[in-house]
């Protein structure tokens, strides 16, 4: 019969009388608590994976249909329908992107960072307006950024990286029912760029900054399940930074990106 690790039946129950054995046994006890309880938590985190996967691929197709539909409409003769249709395609493009990083994700293969200079200014407003924030409402947004401000990254990944930010800062702020604040800023220095995204909101929950960045593990609000920020950190990662939390408490939550000016990975 093959060995079972997650069986919990297996865990020894500690019966020593000598104390040095006791502590030993209590030990082994307490790893294989822990080992079991890991391995049952894998077995589901690879289920939900390949249910999250097959929504993904359908998902993906039903938005591949629409975006055709989208395109049709920048030749309408109506100017408010032309005039929308560009945002529309983007949101389409933007949900299908999402839906195939959700695919590379479990597979684990995200594509490489396909890195050029660019303005970060425009591409933060085009963060803002893509996630309601551009105009009056609860929760408002500042972007703190020099026009001349120019980095070296993936356009793309960034725009997915601050989108998941701002996303969950504006759903942390609109779940208390209070207006608030969110706040994007950056700069440089002589090695690196960085940009912080910040909010108002009530804090991170305990347990959410405990696996902050661990998909299906450290989703930051009810019913989330963390992948945003996992692939987000894995996203900043593949441009050689990191994402950090720097704070979150009752005041609010804030969060940094760090990007390396170095080109060479070996410097």
């Amino acid at each position: 019969m093959p060995r079972r690790p997650e069986d919990a039946r297996r865990v020894i129950a500690p019966t020593a009388r000598v104390e040095e054995l006791r502590v030993a046994e209590e030990a082994l006890a307490s790893m294989q608590t822990q080992l079991t309880g890991a391995l049952k938590q894998k077995e589901r985190l690879a289920q939900l994976g390949g249910a999250v996967a097959k929504i993904s691929h359908d998902l993906r197709n039903i938005l591949t249909t629409a975006q055709l539909f989208a395109d049709r409409l920048e030749g309408s003769a109506d100017p408010t329908v032309a005039r929308s249709a560009p945002k529309l395609i983007g949101s389409i493009s933007r949900a299908v992107s999402l839906c195939e990083s959700t695919l590379a994700f479990g597979k684990a293969e995200e594509a490489p960072p396909a890195l050029k200079r660019f303005a970060l200014a425009p591409l933060a407003g085009e963060v803002a307006e893509g996630e309601g924030l551009a105009g009056e409402g609860a929760v408002t947004c500042l972007i703190d950024v020099e026009p001349g401000l120019v980095l070296r990254a993936d356009p793309e990944q960034l725009f997915r990286v601050l989108s998941n930010l701002m996303r969950n800062a504006r759903q942390a702020i609109e779940a208390t029912g209070q207006p608030g604040t969110i706040e994007l800023s950056a700069g440089e220095d002589e090695t690196e760029w960085w940009i912080r995204v910040g909010d108002t909101g009530p804090g991170l929950p305990a347990k959410a900054r405990e696996h902050l960045f661990a998909a299906f593990q450290g989703g930051a609000r009810k019913g989330g399940t963390g992948l945003g920020l996992a692939i987000s950190a894995e996203l900043v990662r593949g441009h050689g930074g990191r994402l950090e939390l720097m704070r979150s408490d009752a005041d609010g939550t804030e969060f940094m990106i760090h990007l390396p000016k170095d080109e060479d990975p070996s410097a």
